[in-house]
């Protein structure tokens, strides 16, 4: 089979849409052209009603983690508390980028999948004067979706600044910074927003800004330092580093694609597929990962069925079947898998994955009746009415 009609099914980077693809194409532009600065400015009121705030937003070249680096090297000072609630891999690397800027990590873990005690953060929160507080939106390790708006009620209620990885949410499950009480939220472009890798998005609220004036320090970033950036976000004429043009044009058309969908429609497409896809895996009788009522709706993390191995499994359905999915991260390699279905995918794409999932079982002797999952995607699936 050709390369060029496999399907991309891993958590991201997701399937681009041919309309954003076409802007990538198109001739590189001046970064102080009229044409480039009316995109660019677009594209960050686009990026703004995407996150539902008031807040100043910032679309740099860089992946999600830089987003989490300029989080913290803006918002944390040296000896500053910082409270890094985790129930997966992604959770965890907060620690890390905490400690790197000389911040005190205070680790709430719960087990990988788990859902969170809010109980607990309630807890914690109140027991310790934090500066901040970091939370995973959906944790691509482990496929869990956490309550942003429980922890936004408990987070209102603390001084500590609310800073949430959006990476695997935001353009496919309801995120609503403002009404949340986010003070600063991120995301990369390559997951539910449909766009290549490339472009870090995030947004900060005034009282994130107010902590950034009032720094005792100077900010030890140069690129990150987002003093530099506002007024480029909020004049794109300026200059500080040249931005990814190409790139912004095609965030610029994502973004635009997104709004014509709507959020609220999109939301409950990407609820119909994810429920889609758990059902067809429910009936191949294969485990979920994350704790029931708390799975993620952009992606499916099933365990891999006794005698059955990963590599064999994903192998199969991207030579023979041309689809490709993703393995298990961390200490869940070779005992999970991960099926990206977000952005811009199609009901096509998800009978295709279904498929090549159920064919791949079958011929590795998993016990299971042919068709059995694509029939109980097909039940869900049909139930989805979209607008004529």
């Amino acid at each position: 089979m050709g390369v060029e009609r496999e399907l991309l099914m891993i958590p991201g980077p997701t399937m681009v849409s041919p309309r954003v693809l076409r802007a990538l194409a198109k001739p590189v532009l001046s970064h102080v052209s009229t044409e480039f600065v009316e995109a660019y400015t677009e594209a960050l009121e686009l990026q703004r009603k995407l996150f539902l705030t008031e807040g100043t937003p910032f679309m740099l070249s860089g992946s999600g983690t830089l987003g989490m680096e300029a989080a913290i090297a803006n918002l944390v000072e040296k000896g500053d508390r910082v409270l890094c609630v985790e129930n997966g891999f992604f959770g965890e690397k907060w620690e890390e980028i905490v400690e790197a800027h000389g911040g005190v990590v205070d680790r709430l873990r719960f087990e990988w999948g788990a859902p969170l005690d809010l109980k607990q953060v309630e807890e914690r929160l109140s027991s310790n004067d934090h500066k901040a507080l970091t939370v995973e939106h959906v944790d691509t390790s482990t496929g869990i979706a956490n309550p942003l708006d429980k922890v936004g009620e408990l987070a209102r209620e603390t001084d500590a600044l609310y800073i949430v990885d959006s990476v695997c949410g935001i353009g496919g499950m309801p995120l609503r910074m403002d009404e949340w009480s986010i003070d600063l939220c991120l995301t990369g472009s390559q997951k539910a927003v449909g766009a290549p890798p490339g472009v870090s998005m995030f947004c900060l609220n005034e009282k994130a800004w107010e902590a950034v004036e009032k720094r005792k320090t100077p900010i030890q970033d140069y690129y990150a330092n987002l003093k530099r950036w506002r007024p480029i976000m909020e004049n794109p004429r300026g200059y500080f580093a040249t931005p990814a043009v190409g790139m912004v044009l095609g965030m610029r058309e994502a973004l635009r694609i997104i709004h014509e969908e709507g959020l609220e429609a999109r939301w409950r497409r990407h609820r119909v597929f994810s429920d889609a896809f758990k059902a067809g895996l429910e009936a191949l009788n294969l485990e979920q990962f994350p704790a029931k009522g708390s799975e993620a709706h952009t992606l499916s993390v099933p365990r891999i069925p006794e005698g059955v191995s990963d590599s064999d499994m994903r192998g199969l359905m991207r030579i023979k079947y041309g689809v490709i999915i993703a393995g298990g991260l961390g200490k869940l390699g070779g005992k999970t898998v991960r099926v990206g279905h977000m952005g811009n995918v199609t009901t096509n794409d998800l009978v295709a994955t279904m498929s090549a999932l159920e064919m791949s079982l079958m011929e590795l002797g998993h016990d299971m009746e042919p068709g059995a999952g694509l029939g109980a995607a097909e039940k869900v699936l049909a139930t989805h009415r979209t607008e004529a």
